[in-house]
């Protein structure tokens, strides 16, 4: 029974209201590229394991460029130059190992000499989780390099751990590296140089250019500490472990270099947003 005063706010076009948009909602959810795909795994016998576990992984962290049904059609994909590899192109994912596909993985495009803006999850997945994403990977295309999973040997499901950065590191390097105004623009320089060949613009837009998972950069220099940047930049697990964000694994000198480069991006708001520390989702 209903009292005086939940009676007065019951309504039936309301309630009716909410509840279609919740069912439209479910709709949509049930029929997305990753539920189907997830029923798919489930009418095919892997319901649970590896392969579920790596498509659980290749959502978060791979579908923004590659697409949720891996055919390189991601939200973030049209930013990227070259363009996501299409994961479903028997022609070519058929040609590659598992061995291949997992060093891409672990090393990025820029350790394999393909394009940096793939980046590297070496310092940021254990080997079973990047096993379990090739298992995955391969489900996206017809192939018999079936991924063996070995119960009496597995893969280490241990995440790498990269010791933190402190503040007084970055003070150390910055004091022996920037002698002068001479130094200090020529690492910006090369910061510039570093931040396109790692592929940060595939993630980050400055200037109007740019991916869009990552925040926007181009007033970083307004919102951003130097020092911040750099221990963000060699561990960003440190600070938030399920970030998006790989660790690259850049040298003290490039990390620093990005860092003051960064540094300098002050554009007005009309061509850029403020830059948060809080990663997108």
């Amino acid at each position: 029974m209903m009292d005086d005063k939940n009676k007065a706010s019951f309504s039936p076009v309301a309630t009716y209201v909410r509840g279609s948009a919740a069912f439209r909602g479910g709709l949509q959810f049930l029929f997305s590229p990753v539920s189907i795909a997830y029923f798919l795994l489930v009418l095919s016998g892997c319901q649970s394991g590896p392969v579920v576990e790596g498509h659980k992984t290749f959502a978060r962290y791979c579908a923004p460029c590659h697409g949720e049904a891996g055919a390189g059609d991601g939200y973030n994909a049209g930013n990227l130059d070259p363009h996501a590899r299409d994961l479903t192109d028997e022609a070519y994912m058929s040609k590659l190992e598992n061995n291949e596909i997992y060093e891409v993985i672990e090393k990025g495009g820029a350790g394999v000499d393909l394009s940096p803006t793939m980046p590297s999850f070496g310092l940021v997945f254990s080997p079973q989780e990047i096993w379990s994403l090739v298992a995955y990977i391969r489900t996206l295309h017809k192939s018999d390099k079936e991924v063996k999973f070995d119960e009496a040997k597995p893969y280490s499901a241990k995440r790498p751990r990269v010791k933190p950065v402190a503040e007084a590191d970055f003070d150390a390097l910055f004091s022996e590296k920037v002698v002068d105004d001479a130094a200090r623009l020529e690492l910006i320089e090369s910061g510039e140089g570093s931040f396109d060949d790692y592929g940060c613009v595939g993630c980050h837009r400055v200037r109007g250019k740019g991916g869009e998972l990552g925040p926007d950069l181009s007033r970083a220099g307004f919102m951003l500490q130097p020092q911040f940047i750099y221990r963000w930049i060699r561990n960003p697990q440190s600070f938030k472990p399920e970030t998006r964000m790989p660790n690259l694994n850049l040298s003290d000198e490039d990390a620093l270099a990005v860092s003051l480069y960064l540094g300098t991006l002050k554009d007005s708001p009309s061509h850029g947003k403020a830059v948060s520390t809080k990663e997108k989702e």
